[in-house]
């Protein structure tokens, strides 16, 4: 065993264990990343949506990602439910990328090099404890010591599974993997695209690795889905691409290239994400249903935070548990949220095709979005968006601008011809904690009976700022002006959305009467 006690150790090398290892060694820590010696077989795929390219850049990833020559995701196409075809299209400036499994790792792998991340290819990790100055972590062939441990090994859960992992009963789901190749004669069909369709008991999926290359995926239920094993994998691939017939036409000019493969896709969470010195990071902590492109961005979400709270914890003791309390609230709304989002196509396909495959997904999903789906069901409240790299009450003041209240309000500051604005008696400041630059702090909310959950920006606008400065004038012109004039200037849409919800929210008494204010 090596006598060196490194500040941090990742296990795993694929985006999120990357994206975390980096970030941490571009902060000054002396960081190992221990992973397998060669990437992943190439017949796995991943997409990352054009909406992880800010994640990205944060991680210090776009650019290598930019440079690796990866297909352009550039939208998708859908059949749902047996309703019309969905096109969705991507400008050159917002595409994401898609690639295979191995030249994406290894893209990142090269991204952690950069940043003086020590690469360790002696895994698979095989024994790990706890001790008084950190943690030892064993391969086959060595062993290391570090402060704190980053559990990014994905499904594998070196960490995870040691009581952490919690699985949803009753639903399980099995990928049937081929690797897809146009004919030479034929044009290869929506080359930059994702294709997506459901059917009774299943669904496709199918990505570009190359402009004449597909990973084509249907996703089955064992227990649920009508597979025929008496033809063995490729037998029953080819059986459930039949059935998601309008995907399997785009198909038909090609041919499987290599074996089918079985490989588990069911979803999980954690009954905790860590604590002080041990993280579960992206796939280890939780794995939502393959049915978005969002694997990979919600892996380097988390990547992102938790680097954040590992470099708090390494520098400053007192803060760690705080930390990594917010990481573990944040990790366990994410999965909710994802849960939520799944809802309303559950509902789509259950309703099209009444089979326990469907119903059973529905049901579960119901359960484990029950918070976030009463928010989202509001009436006049916008569909919850998919979680990035903002905080959970950002989430929920989001959410907030569309209740009645923040409506009302919103209304009310359109019609009158002068504003009167006050902080309301009931308003309160709260010292939680939050992500201050590249560091978890304490930071004081804005708290009222209407959002108890607190608020500190809304769409970016500092709530506080646009607190302490709208009394000081009754037009709505001059308050935006005096707000830019204290630091980044807002879009005034955005703006205005944040004055509705201080109004709304009770952070803000808004009087018609001068004389009241």
């Amino acid at each position: 065993m090596s006598d060196k006690l490194y500040d941090v150790l990742v296990v795993g090398g694929g985006p999120a264990g990357c994206a975390a290892a980096a970030s941490l060694s571009r902060v000054g820590h002396d960081v190992a990343l221990v992973t397998r010696p060669a990437p992943p077989a190439k017949w796995l795929a991943e997409s990352i949506p054009a909406s992880a390219r800010k994640l990205l850049e944060r991680v210090g990833a776009l650019d290598a990602l930019d440079a690796a020559g990866l297909v352009a995701n550039e939208g998708n196409t859908v059949w749902w439910a047996g309703m019309p075809r969905r096109a969705e299209r991507f400008g050159a400036a917002e595409r994401g990328f898609h690639a295979d499994r191995s030249t994406l790792e290894a893209a990142f792998l090269g991204v952690a090099r950069d940043a003086g991340v020590r690469l360790r290819t002696d895994g698979p990790v095989i024994r790990t404890s706890a001790e008084p100055d950190g943690w030892r972590v064993g391969t086959a062939t060595a062993r290391y010591r570090a402060r704190w441990v980053l559990d990014a090994s994905g499904r594998a859960g070196v960490l995870a599974r040691r009581g952490y992992r919690s699985r949803e009963r009753g639903i399980a789901t099995l990928a049937l993997v081929g690797r897809w190749t146009a004919d030479p004669d034929r044009p290869a069909p929506d080359p930059g695209c994702t294709l997506i369709e459901s059917y009774s008991d299943g669904w496709a999926w199918s990505v570009p690795t190359s402009r004449r290359t597909r990973c084509v995926t249907a996703m089955v239920d064992p227990r649920r889905t009508g597979l025929r094993r008496e033809l063995g994998l490729e037998g029953m691939w080819r059986t459930e691409l039949a059935k998601a017939a309008r995907l399997g036409q785009r198909l038909a000019g090609g041919r499987l290239a290599g074996p089918v493969r079985a490989c588990p896709a069911s979803l999980y969470g954690s009954t905790s994400h860590g604590r002080p010195g041990m993280l579960l990071v992206g796939d280890a902590g939780s794995f939502i249903d393959p049915l978005s492109s969002y694997g990979v961005k919600k892996a380097l979400a988390s990547a992102w935070l938790a680097a954040i709270v590992t470099h708090t914890g390494l520098e400053d003791d007192a803060m760690a548990m705080a930390a990594c309390e917010l990481y573990d609230d944040r990790e366990r709304e994410v999965y909710r949220t994802y849960r939520a989002l799944s809802i309303p196509f559950f509902e789509q396909a259950a309703a099209a095709d009444d089979r326990p495959f469907w119903q059973v997904r529905l049901a579960a999903a119901r359960k484990a979005g029950a918070d976030i789906a009463e928010t989202a069901a509001t009436p006049g409240a916008p569909a919850v968006t998919e979680p990035g790299d903002r905080s959970l009450a950002e989430r929920r003041a989001e959410a907030f601008l569309g209740s009645a209240e923040a409506g009302a309000a919103y209304e009310t500051i359109r019609s009158l011809p002068s504003v009167h604005l006050r902080p309301s008696p009931a308003l309160e400041a709260v010292r939680r904690p939050a992500v201050v630059d590249d560091r978890i702090a304490l930071d004081r909310y804005l708290v009222s009976d209407r959002l108890p959950a607190g608020a500190r920006y809304v769409r970016n606008v500092d709530l506080r700022r646009l607190v302490d400065v709208a009394p000081a004038s009754d037009q709505v012109p001059d308050i935006y002006e005096a707000y830019n004039r204290l630091g980044a200037p807002a879009p005034l849409p955005d703006f205005l959305a944040a004055l509705a919800l201080a109004v709304g929210a009770g952070f803000l008494d808004l009087r018609d009467d001068p004389a009241e204010s």
